[in-house]
């Protein structure tokens, strides 16, 4: 009983702190809201405690949101966990991209905290139907 009383774990990942502060007090009633602020933070962060939910900027210094993506796909604990970009990128070209990545959504800043709380339930509702319980 005890496990689902447990919240999901979802590491928000943005170089910009007010941001990380909207997406953490969008999702704190429901989820467990880790943040990074840039990739490799992001990717020790998720191999130490593999989230339930990747929530990733795509515009971020050092490394970018799809570099991030593309390693995550490669580390077996985080190969199958769900990324959501949320960021300031609107052009086609790059949403196809990470789309093709393996990113599940993409929503575009500045968002709406039902359409990201939405987002966040269906992903997390599709990705334990594709692993199991």
């Amino acid at each position: 009983m005890a496990d689902d009383m447990k919240k999901p774990h979802i590491l928000a990942v943005d170089d910009e702190n007010d941001v990380l502060l909207i997406i953490k007090t969008a999702l704190k009633d429901q989820f467990d809201v880790e943040t990074a602020s840039n990739g490799p933070e992001a990717l020790t962060k998720a191999e130490d405690v593999v989230p339930d939910l990747i929530i990733l900027d795509l515009m971020m210094p050092e490394m970018d949101g799809i570099e991030v993506l593309e390693e995550l796909r490669r580390m077996k604990k985080t190969a199958q966990v769900p990324v959501i970009f949320l960021t300031g990128v609107s052009d086609k070209q790059t949403i196809k991209e990470a789309l093709n990545k393996g990113t599940q959504y993409y929503i575009v800043k500045p968002f709406d905290y039902n359409d990201l709380l939405n987002k966040v339930a269906i992903a997390l509702r599709e990705s334990r139907q594709t692993t199991g319980p």
